[in-house]
């Protein structure tokens, strides 16, 4: 029974050992971390912004907590810039924007800033900057890990789906297929993949779910993602015709397209030394599982002996063109592809358009030169592209001074000559400055754009709708087809473009005194009637720039504030602006007057600082009366005058960043702190730890005396010995075992003599001391 008990145990033991063997390594590939709250996370409800800095999904939005290099510290648990954030929307509406949590403490990046984070099902999928050393212990942050957690922020993966071995690979997370699984789709810039002496671009798509990456094309001269949807399975991308009998290229490419879930390359029957010239086995490659939308071919090679078997064999080789085609996508959107083409005896490139879905020959998809959009497609790549039912109505173009709006005639083309009357179809919206386009909110009708007057970009929109007259200047009743700035917010020109969910505005801050950090803010353009009108901007920003102009002119007029009695008002009043603090300039104040000669002008005087608690508290008769609003935001009532009323930061700076911006802050508004006298390390000492330096020093002093008296003691009492001859007693050694009558602690009359004369040396002694 024993023995048949035991052998229960062991096998339980060694079950559950394997079984939790299994877990551990299936869970291997996961950080260890606390769930998140999972209320309104895991939903159904698809993702809005998806693809950009910050994406919303359920009850929250994510976003990538502002702009960090690849080269920062990114051990998972540090990083607080950069990392991945959430915020309730409850939370956005009530302006608690420091109450976002992180959900990935790690590094979200890409140098290429056309997509960033996705979500799709109960997982966010990122990229992020290796953490793997070399063999040399050098961190190799110049490649991207791509991986996923959950919204929770639970199985955030330790290893990579695929590690890009440069961090500005193209790249997007997207679903595919009847059971929406989740691909990765990326391009491979420079990939040896057959040991190349030179790396070619391939076209790649990895299964997370299965782990399987397929190689969809090799060798590509271009891919076009959609610029719009980024959550697109789909891309178009051209590829060059070779020659195989000579080694080189034909004078004409072919363009393709292809979904996430391709797997099948279309050439791979067709080609090899058996049926192509000059096809070398061991080298050449071609591979190809896309499906051929245009053919470049002109009637000279479709009908040459050397014709490619990569070409569309036409039903009919007379509707072959004469001349051959070069094709350059220029952007994908709303399911068309725009793209330019020249000939081969015309470089040249005219802007054309074609459809996702064209079933038929891609030799007759070939449009004639007529049919072209615009006969100058130089800078189609920079266009906005507008629809209207699914058809092209109108592009938006940053041309010279200002943005023009071109719209498509009865014809189906657009014009050539910009023009004035009303019944131009080309003609300005916005008529100064050289502008940058951003995006644009076709719910709305509106433009976003940047004029480049700012640290980075800064934002600025209108109505595209309107018709000529209605961008006149008008005098008054300003509508939303009167450009407008929106106050002095500027965005990062180097990172992802801003973004618009629910009617807050997101943007990675450039402006004043946040020019070193790039943290997200967040300006909310929601009003009880849905969001902000350009009037209503326009009137917030007015009022925005009116505290600079009371700083600067109504206490910048030294006849009512002289300079003597209102030193450092100003650059006091713009520190209350970004901080709205009070006591330490108070602390301030007490500190650099009493640090003053007699006699000396103050620092800050009692006049200065009542104006400062003016400003702190606006009122009626005060400067600030017209600024008596106030918001309350992160818990702490604000009013009109102060920055945080208008956009402020959402998330969490990390604490190093946050001691810098506040004391860059005292830098640039405040009068220095007065420099304490360094009068070496003693005076440097609190006064508890004065007062413990000398109480430890005078008991070091005594035990050093009291070692000294000893040792002369010792030293006296050595000398008699010698002097007299007598031997080193030796010690007793008393057996109190038998004879109890024993006085164990007598001592002899001579040496009790003898001691006593020791004490009194050592009692004089110590007197004298």
């Amino acid at each position: 029974m024993g023995k048949r008990f035991t052998k229960i145990i062991c096998l339980t033991v060694s079950a559950i050992a394997v079984v939790g063997a299994a877990f551990s390594a299936g869970c291997s590939n996961y950080y260890k971390s606390n769930p998140l709250s999972t209320d309104g996370v895991f939903t159904d409800t698809p993702a809005v912004s998806n693809g950009g800095f910050a994406v919303e999904k359920g009850n929250y939005v994510y976003f990538i907590n502002g702009v960090e290099a690849n080269t920062a510290l990114n051990d998972y648990g540090a990083p607080v810039k950069g990392a991945i954030y959430r915020v309730s929307k409850t939370d956005l509406k009530n302006r608690d924007y420091s109450s976002a949590e992180c959900v990935i403490p790690q590094v979200a990046y890409t140098a290429d800033y056309k997509a960033g984070i996705f979500v799709y099902g109960d997982r966010i999928y990122y990229g992020t900057p290796s953490t793997a050393k070399n063999s040399e212990g050098a961190v190799q942050n110049s490649n991207l890990d791509m991986k996923s957690a959950k919204l929770d922020g639970t199985e955030a993966m330790k290893n990579a789906y695929v590690q890009f071995p440069s961090t500005s690979y193209e790249y997007r997370f997207v679903e595919a297929g009847e059971d929406d699984t989740v691909y990765l789709m990326y391009v491979a810039t420079s990939e040896k993949l057959y040991d190349e002496s030179t790396g070619v671009n391939n076209l790649h798509s990895y299964n997370t779910a299965t782990g399987e990456d397929t190689l969809l094309a090799y060798n590509v001269s271009n891919v076009t993602f959609d610029a719009e949807d980024k959550t697109n399975p789909r891309v178009y991308y051209t590829m060059g015709v070779k020659n195989y009998a000579t080694s080189s290229n034909y004078g004409y490419n072919q363009l393709y397209t292809v979904t996430a879930d391709a797997t099948e390359d279309k050439f791979k029957d067709k080609l090899g030394s058996e049926n192509v010239t000059g096809w070398n086995d061991e080298t050449d490659r071609y591979i190809n599982c896309g499906d051929l939308v245009l053919d470049g071919v002109g009637k000279k090679d479709v009908n040459g002996a050397d014709k490619s078997p990569l070409n569309h064999e036409p039903d009919n080789k007379d509707a072959v063109n004469e001349l051959s085609y070069t094709y350059s996508p220029v952007k994908y959107t709303n399911g068309t592809l725009f793209y330019t083409r020249t000939t081969s005896n015309n470089s040249g490139a005219y802007l054309f358009s074609i459809k996702d879905g064209i079933e038929r020959e891609p030799i007759d998809n070939n449009p004639a030169a007529e049919k072209r959009l615009l006969s100058d497609g130089s800078k189609a790549k920079d266009y906005e592209y507008l629809f209207e039912n699914g058809e092209l109505s109108a592009v938006l173009i940053a041309e010279g001074e200002g943005i023009s709006i071109n719209k498509v005639s009865e014809s189906g083309k657009l014009s050539t000559e910009l023009g004035i009357a009303s019944t131009s179809g080309y003609f300005k919206i916005v008529k100064s400055g050289t502008a940058t386009l951003l995006w644009t909110d076709t719910a709305n009708h509106l433009l976003y754009y940047s004029v480049s007057v700012g640290n980075g970009l800064t934002l600025n929109r209108v109505d595209y709708t309107g018709n000529v007259s209605d961008y006149e200047p008008l005098a008054a009743g300003e509508t939303n087809y009167t450009p407008v700035k929106i106050l002095d917010l500027d965005a990062s020109s180097t990172w992802f473009k801003p973004e618009v969910i629910s009617n807050y505005l997101l943007f990675a801050s450039e402006t004043t005194n946040m020019t070193s950090y790039n943290y997200v803010m967040v300006f909310d353009m929601n009003t009880e009637s849905g969001l902000m009108t350009n009037a209503e901007i326009r009137e917030l920003t007015k009022q925005f720039e009116g505290i600079e102009k009371i700083i600067d002119k109504t206490f910048g007029d030294t006849d009512k504030y002289p300079t003597k009695l209102y030193a450092n008002l100003q650059n006091a009043l713009r520190y209350a602006f970004y901080t709205g603090e009070g006591e330490y300039i108070k602390e301030l104040a007490e500190l650099v007057n009493a640090d003053l000669e007699k006699d000396a002008d103050p620092v800050y005087s009692e006049q200065t600082l009542a104006l400062y608690a003016e400003f702190l508290a606006p009122a009626d008769g005060n400067a600030w009366a017209d600024y008596k609003d106030s918001k309350t935001v992160n818990g702490v009532k604000v009013y009109a005058n102060n920055r945080d009323y208008y956009y402020s930061v959402l998330g969490e700076m990390s604490e190093a960043d946050a001691e810098a911006y506040a004391n860059g802050l005292k830098t640039a508004y405040l009068v220095a702190e007065p420099a304490e006298e360094d009068n070496g390390w003693y005076a440097g000492l609190s006064t508890g730890a004065k007062a413990g330096f000398i109480v430890g020093m005078c008991a070091a002093g005594l035990l050093v005396l009291g070692g000294a008296a000893v040792l002369v003691i010792w030293l006296v009492r050595r000398s008699r010995r010698i002097e007299s001859g007598e031997p080193k007693r030796k010690r007793i050694k008393i057996d109190t075992t038998d004879d109890k009558d024993i006085d164990v602690y007598a001592v002899d009359e001579s040496e009790a003599q003898q001691s006593e004369a020791t004490e009194s040396v050592a009692e004089d002694s110590s007197e004298q001391e």
